[in-house]
C-alpha cells in the first residue's frame, strides 16, 4: 500500500501543534497515513507522499528540515497544508510582507498556507475541522483571558486560562464563555474567532497579523522577561528572571476594543476551504 506522511511538530505539551495536523481530520483511501515529527526527517520517508502540515513551520529552525524532506522525494508529491510564517517581534506590515516564502515553498507540488494575503493559496489551519466547534456555547462573561504559556497577560481579575491545557473541549468551552477574548495565543485568537467571539490579540510574532478574520490587535505590546525581585530595607538584594515567561504592558486595552467585531461565517469558510484543498490533494496524488 502506498503511504502519505504528515510532517508537523509533535509536541504533546502544545495543544495547537497537536490539533493543527490535517491527518487528524482527513483520510486518504488506498493510502497508509502516517504522522512524523518534522524535526526528525527519516530516510524511510523516501518514496512516500509528504504533507508538511500544521503550525508555524515557515520558520528558520525548520528550513533545513523542509529541505531534507524535499531531497527525499522520489517521484512522489510534497504538499504544504495550513502552515504559516512566524517572525518573533515582527509587527510592521512591511516586514511581514517581505517574508521570503519562496525559499521554503518553491519545490512544493501544491501549496496552501494559513497566511492570508500573500501570493499563495490561503488554506486556514485544519484545526477548524475539530468536531467540538459544533457545540453551542453560552456567553457567561464579558471578558476572558487566554494566554500563551510563555506570554502571559495580567489584566484585571477576569477568568483566565493558558494554552498549557491539553483538553480542547475545555479550552473551547472557556473561549466560548466570553463575549470578548483577550489573548496572546495565535490559536486562542483563531479558535475564538471560529466560535463567533470578538478577539483582542496581544501579538508576540508576525503570525497574528496573517489571519484573514483579523482580531483587533493591541498596538505594539512590549514583552519583558518576567522576574521576581527580593529587597531588604528598600535595597535590591536578588533578582530572579524566568527563562521562558514574559509579560507585556496592557495600558489602554479598552480603547482598542472599539474596532472589535465577530466573524460569524469564519468557521464555515475555513472548513470549506480545507475540504476543497483536500479534494485538490486527492486529485494530485492520483495523477
Amino acid at each position: 500500500m502506498n503511504s502519505i506522511v504528515n510532517y508537523h511538530v509533535i509536541d504533546q505539551k502544545n495543544i495547537g501543534d497537536m490539533l493543527s495536523a490535517p491527518s487528524n481530520y482527513f483520510t486518504f483511501p488506498g493510502y497508509n497515513l502516517e504522522k512524523a515529527d518534522i524535526r526528525e526527517p527519516e530516510a524511510t520517508t523516501r518514496g512516500k507522499h509528504i504533507i508538511v502540515g500544521g503550525g508555524g513551520l515557515l520558520f528558520p529552525r525548520f528550513l533545513d528540515n523542509i529541505s531534507e524532506l524535499i531531497k527525499m522525494r522520489e517521484g512522489t508529491k510534497i504538499i504544504a497544508w495550513g502552515i504559516g510564517q512566524q517572525i518573533y517581534g515582527g509587527s510592521k506590515v512591511e516586514d511581514i510582507q517581505a517574508f521570503n516564502y519562496s525559499e521554503y515553498l518553491d519545490e512544493f507540488d501544491l501549496v496552501g498556507i494559513r497566511d492570508f494575503g500573500c501570493q499563495y493559496n490561503w488554506v486556514p489551519c485544519a484545526s477548524c475541522m475539530h468536531q467540538s466547534f459544533e457545540k453551542k456555547r453560552e456567553i457567561k462573561h464579558e471578558f476572558v483571558i487566554f494566554s500563551h504559556k510563555k506570554f502571559q497577560l495580567k489584566i484585571d481579575k477576569f477568568p483566565r486560562m493558558t494554552n498549557e491545557s491539553q483538553d480542547i473541549e475545555k479550552i473551547l468551552d472557556f473561549l466560548g464563555s466570553g463575549e470578548t477574548i483577550l489573548t496572546s495565543s495565535y490559536h486562542g485568537a483563531y479558535w475564538g474567532t471560529l466560535l463567533g467571539r470578538k478577539v483582542l490579540a496581544f501579538p508576540f510574532s508576525s503570525k497574528f497579523y496573517t489571519l484573514k478574520h483579523k482580531p483587533v490587535i493591541y498596538p505594539a505590546p512590549k514583552w519583558k522577561q518576567a522576574k521576581i525581585r527580593f529587597s531588604l530595607f528598600n535595597k535590591l538584594i536578588y533578582e530572579f528572571r524566568y527563562k521562558n515567561k514574559y509579560h507585556c504592558n496592557s495600558d489602554g486595552w479598552q480603547d482598542a476594543l472599539k474596532e472589535s467585531k465577530a466573524y460569524p461565517d469564519s468557521l464555515q469558510e475555513s472548513r470549506m476551504l480545507n475540504q476543497q484543498y483536500y479534494s485538490q490533494i486527492l486529485q494530485l496524488i492520483a495523477e
